[in-house]
């Protein structure tokens, strides 16, 4: 499946799954990865260079906003495909980061729809 059709297909999902004219926005995230970092605990905690995400998360561990909790049993696919994006200086795709309040960091795997690596 190449990129374009994935996001297509992502953003018709965000449509279909939240229904059309909902009362709330849902916010998404695009953006470089700005810092990966693993916390003792096993956790692993990253922000983006994009400015909405300190509406949405609260920094949590090192200053970072955002993590995947070790527990998850996706945690390698996030731990790939967020080094990736660091290590090469690409963009990620957060959907839905709008369930979040601002109050906590953010556990990205809350949103429902996970994580996408951007090529551009």
């Amino acid at each position: 499946m190449n990129f374009k059709k994935l996001l297509g297909t992502l953003s018709s999902c965000l449509f279909l799954c939240l229904g059309a004219g909902t009362a709330h926005a849902v916010t998404d995230l695009a953006g470089p990865v700005q810092r990966v970092q693993l916390a003792p605990d096993g956790n692993l905690w990253f922000t983006m260079e994009t400015t909405p995400v300190s509406t949405y998360c609260k920094p949590g561990w090192f200053g970072l906003t955002m993590y995947v909790p070790k527990s998850h049993p996706d945690y390698a696919y996030y731990f790939s495909i967020l080094t990736v994006a660091v290590a090469k200086g690409k963009s990620v795709y957060v959907a839905n980061i709008s369930v979040f309040d601002g109050s906590t960091a953010c556990d990205i795997t809350k949103t429902g729809y996970g994580i996408v690596l951007l090529q551009a």
